[in-house]
């Protein structure tokens, strides 16, 4: 008879929460890995500078915006944040300018220019001396000596002399470049000249290759002659649509929203008056700019918070004025940078109330940010070049705007990257476009090269690093193909995971095995959680997967009859889908990489095919092993041919005599 006790549901044991990593995010206002913790629970604000578009881009860019894309998707995909990811595109700027201005004017010198004369050689000539006078100024004695004779001079330049030249000026590699290829286009024309070929072919030849140092004697002589706003528009729209395609090429998701600085041109005005009224900035001679003294320490405000150390240094504030913005004048300190430039003439304009001009570099991402977040931003990032001044800048605009003082709370900065140990630089001619870089190795190579590499510390792109990259690539992809050929295997031969034994019953097949592999399996799943909660480190997380797959080829080795296709397949679905949170693998795949987005899963058409070739090459090999007469090999090809490819739709005849 049951007792009252016993009608009583009995006494509930709570279960005891068990410590978990909480995400960190390495921090440039700390320096440390903080507590990543947004504004608003899960939703997350992000702006990312963009690009300022007037060349092809490199791999310094992808070092950004790939890696940058990773976090993204880790965020996204794998802490599941509701991200809204904002990021710019420059298109006004003063190398935008200059690079316009003077692709408008050597085009339209080369398209004026009809026929070889006297007088056009001497036109580039003089632009040739004037070239090699300012460009090996830093030099002691290399611009006299060039002038005087080249031939000599450039005899002179040993490595070791180069290597010497480059303490004092890094671009003289790239200087001499330009300077011989010029050079010989001269000797050339001159010999034209004297066998009377004046031919246009002969024009262009001369030209094109002393375009460098026309350019800039050009630009000189009619850079303030060019005023048609079109010109400073259609060079960074294409090279704009050039960037995308890089990033669609690499898999970089797009932004949630884009900004162009020329479409925000009234918002800059507004915001650069609203810090001048609250006394942070001034005008003068037509310019504003922003008032570091009066500024730093004032109601509690702190200047380069970023890097502290870096102010005052006027190499790295005159370089983020650009190289019209250091002809400026008027400011009250050396330290204070431009939120507006007063326009001269051959330069974009805009109407203010402090005259025509267009914006300051540093103020344009303050406002779009500001635009359309407000006050307050979860993650700003960008390449640690972009520090000091112009980040530091950047912070400052907006806590002078909004009167606060904390407009980011996570500044993420990306590591420099170096090619075979040397921070990639044109001058020292290991610069790598983006297309260069995929023409030699595949988006999922990059990847997965990006992915081995923490994404704030320096990256060194080498050849032996990419091997290694190729190495891990073909683990995985042997690593997937084995799986689903073992899961085709036991889909085919009706066992459904189950072993069948001696007396006719069949047992399950989750043993000692299986209980390791799952152990093993559920500690790298710990492991890579607990390494993307350390401030996103997938170079650990990677290791962790490279790993499991190890441990789980090991458990493979017996083959189809053994494993438990269960397990296997949950093993390999998750690494897939690390593969996908990463950009690697596509996001339609159960199981691998894929092809590519559009191609479907073509492994599942293909493996009836690859398990009909897999079971015949086992067949031989059973039969050389045991000596098998040759008939026995015979009717394994008919076997294949009459039997399994018909099966599969494929027909094959003999051919007479073979």
């Amino acid at each position: 008879m049951a007792t009252e006790v016993s009608r009583k549901q009995p006494a509930w044991a709570k279960p005891q929460p068990v410590a978990v990593p909480v995400l960190k995010m390495y921090n440039s206002l700390t320096r440390s890995k903080t507590e990543f913790v947004p504004n608003k629970g899960r939703r997350v604000t992000w702006y990312n500078c963009g690009p300022t578009v007037y060349d092809a881009s490199h791999m310094g860019h992808a070092r950004t915006y790939l890696s940058m894309d990773i976090i993204r998707r880790v965020l996204e995909d794998y802490f599941k944040y509701d991200v809204l990811f904002i990021q710019n595109v420059t298109d006004i700027d003063d190398k935008i300018i200059l690079r316009a201005r003077q692709q408008y004017l050597f085009n339209k010198f080369k398209t004026d220019s009809q026929a070889l004369s006297v007088e056009l050689i001497q036109e580039v000539q003089a632009s040739w001396t004037a070239y090699a006078q300012s460009k090996l100024a830093k030099v002691p004695g290399a611009a006299d000596a060039a002038v005087k004779d080249w031939t000599s001079f450039l005899a002179s330049m040993t490595p070791e002399e180069v290597t010497k030249a480059m303490v004092l000026d890094e671009k003289i590699k790239m200087t001499l470049t330009a300077l011989q290829s010029s050079h010989d286009a001269i000797d050339q024309a001159q010999q034209q000249l004297t066998s009377n070929i004046t031919s246009k072919e002969a024009v262009d030849h001369l030209l094109d290759m002393s375009q460098d140092v026309l350019a800039v004697s050009l630009d000189a002589k009619h850079g303030a002659e060019v005023n048609e706003q079109r010109i400073f528009r259609e060079l960074p729209a294409y090279w704009e649509d050039k960037y995308f395609e890089d990033m669609d090429a690499l898999n970089v998701r797009r932004p949630d929203v884009q900004t162009r600085v020329s479409e925000y041109v009234p918002e800059i005005i507004t915001y650069v008056q609203k810090i001048i009224d609250n006394g942070y900035a001034y005008e003068s001679q037509g310019n504003v700019y922003f008032d570091t003294n009066g500024y730093d320490g004032h109601a509690g405000h702190h200047y380069a918070k970023l890097e502290p150390w870096s102010k005052g240094n006027q190499d790295l504030i005159q370089d983020g004025e650009g190289s019209l913005g250091a002809k400026l004048r008027g400011q009250k300190s050396e330290n204070d940078f431009a939120l507006w430039k007063s326009s001269k003439p051959g330069e974009p304009v805009w109407d203010s109330p402090w005259g025509p001009g267009r914006p300051g570099w540093h103020i344009e991402c303050s406002v779009m940010a500001g635009a359309i977040v407000g006050d307050s931003l979860d993650i700003h990032s960008g390449g640690i070049d972009l520090a000091f001044p112009h980040h530091d800048n950047e912070i400052a605009q907006a806590e002078g705007y909004y009167d606060c003082h904390q407009w980011v709370n996570y500044f993420l900065h990306t590591g420099h990257l170096h090619v075979e140990g040397q921070k990639m630089s044109k001058s020292l001619k290991n610069f790598i476009s983006i297309q260069e870089a995929l023409k030699q190795y595949t988006t999922r190579q990059l990847r997965l090269f990006f992915l081995q590499h923490q994404w704030n510390a320096r990256m060194d792109f080498k050849q032996t690093s990419m091997i290694e990259t190729i190495q891990n690539e073909t683990t995985m992809q042997n690593f997937f193909d084995n799986v689903k050929g073992l899961l085709h295997k036991i889909r085919q031969d009706g066992s459904r995971g189950a072993t069948e034994l001696p007396n006719g019953e069949v047992t399950h097949r989750f043993g000692a095995n299986e209980t390791q592999l799952l152990t093993t399996f559920q500690d790298k799943q710990d492991n890579v959680h607990a390494a993307l909660c350390d401030s996103i480190n997938t170079p650990v997380a990677m290791d962790e997967i490279m790993n499991l797959i190890s441990q789980t080829n090991k458990y493979m080795a017996n083959g189809s009859k053994s494993v438990n296709p269960h397990l296997l397949s949950k093993v390999a679905s998750w690494i897939t889908t690390m593969m996908k949170i990463f950009g690697v693998a596509d996001s339609g795949m159960e199981i691998g990489f894929g092809a590519n987005a559009t191609n479907g899963n073509s492994d599942d058409a293909l493996m009836p095919y690859l398990h009909a070739l897999s079971g015949f090459r086992d067949d031989m090999r059973r039969m050389a092993r045991e000596k098998a007469p040759y008939p026995e090999f015979l009717a394994a090809c008919d076997k294949l041919r009459d039997v399994q490819m018909v099966d599969l739709g494929v027909s094959l005849d003999d051919q007479e005599g073979k």
